[in-house]
């Protein structure tokens, strides 16, 4: 069981709710962190703080899990980017997973994201950069809404910049380079692939739209207001959707590529995704493609979420862990 002193500050993470005892001398807290799966812990001014439940896998008792280190890199128009990038214990040059994390309007923070995926890569010796570029929320809402009717525009030359920032690195392996992402991110994923010129090992997306005018017509009537402002309308903005879609790129594709789709997604319509990998098998471009037919957008189901991730982990690290 950890035990901290009341005067140690939390490290690497995030309290998601809090309850104070009678007295307001304890407080339990639900804790997520990049090393360990939520729990229930203690905070008490006598006793300091302490885990209440473990749920931690077995391979976290016996490997060393790693703390990602909250990085900035610069941007255009002298902006800053946060990120976190997680080390491998291990000495490198290490390959490197570019996360990118959906929504658009979300925060990637130190938790026990992908059930843990992260830790398996770190421990199979792969860096992970998870950056917050435009459109990510917690750094005020100028930056939030930089991607208002621009996807696929500022974030990608975000997303360039957090490139060159790795290229930059002595222990980071950029020649060994994928990018991974779930909904928005697997649209930023496909996007980095097809757009940036980098030479990329692999890509992996989960439920990412590769069509943006489709996107935009299949949300729910409810959304429509919310959509036109965010993404755009499908029907005046029509000619910036389309150029901005992975899709429209499809054949600049060449490294290998997991995607893995939910049959009944009311967001991204399964025949997007034949299409999108029926296009890139035709050129030869090797892709490892999965429906879960009883899924939606994402994963509701325990068995199927533990299965993509762990086809995730599999795919990354039979192309990243191999050089040439």
């Amino acid at each position: 069981m950890t035990t901290r002193s009341a005067s140690q500050t939390f490290l690497q993470e995030v309290v998601t709710s809090l309850a104070l005892a009678a007295g307001g001398r304890a407080a339990v807290v639900l804790i997520d962190a990049a090393i360990r799966p939520v729990e229930i812990a203690v905070l008490d001014r006598d006793s300091g703080f302490r885990y209440l439940t473990d749920g931690r896998p077995p391979a976290l008792h016996v490997v060393e899990p790693a703390e990602p280190e909250s990085i900035t890199y610069p941007a255009v128009n002298g902006r800053q980017i946060q990120g976190l990038l997680y080390r491998p214990h291990q000495s490198g040059p290490h390959p490197i997973l570019l996360s990118i994390h959906g929504g658009p309007e979300d925060q990637e923070r130190p938790r026990y994201v992908f059930s843990g995926l992260y830790q398996h890569l770190l421990d199979q010796g792969i860096a992970v950069f998870a950056p917050n570029i435009a459109g990510s929320t917690g750094y005020g809402s100028a930056h939030q809404k930089l991607i208002y009717r621009d996807w696929g525009g500022v974030d990608l030359d975000d997303l360039d910049h957090a490139v060159r920032y790795l290229q930059a690195a002595p222990d980071l392996d950029t020649d060994r380079m994928a990018a991974m992402g779930a909904s928005y991110g697997g649209f930023a994923a496909l996007s980095c692939l097809s757009r940036l010129p980098y030479r990329w090992a692999a890509g992996v997306s989960l439920c990412g739209p590769t069509n943006l005018v489709t996107l935009a017509t299949e949300c729910p009537p409810t959304w429509k207001t919310f959509v036109a402002t965010v993404l755009g309308d499908p029907e005046k903005d029509v000619d910036y959707l389309t150029e901005r879609s992975p899709a429209t790129y499809a054949d600049a594709i060449t490294a290998p590529l997991l995607i893995l789709q939910g049959g009944r997604d009311p967001r991204v319509p399964r025949a997007e995704s034949d299409q999108f990998v029926e296009r890139l098998r035709e050129r030869g471009v090797r892709v490892v493609y999965e429906v879960f037919e009883d899924e939606g957008h994402g994963f509701s189901q325990r068995k199927n979420e533990l299965r993509a991730y762990e086809q995730a982990a599999d795919f990354l690290a039979r192309h990243l862990l191999t050089k040439g």
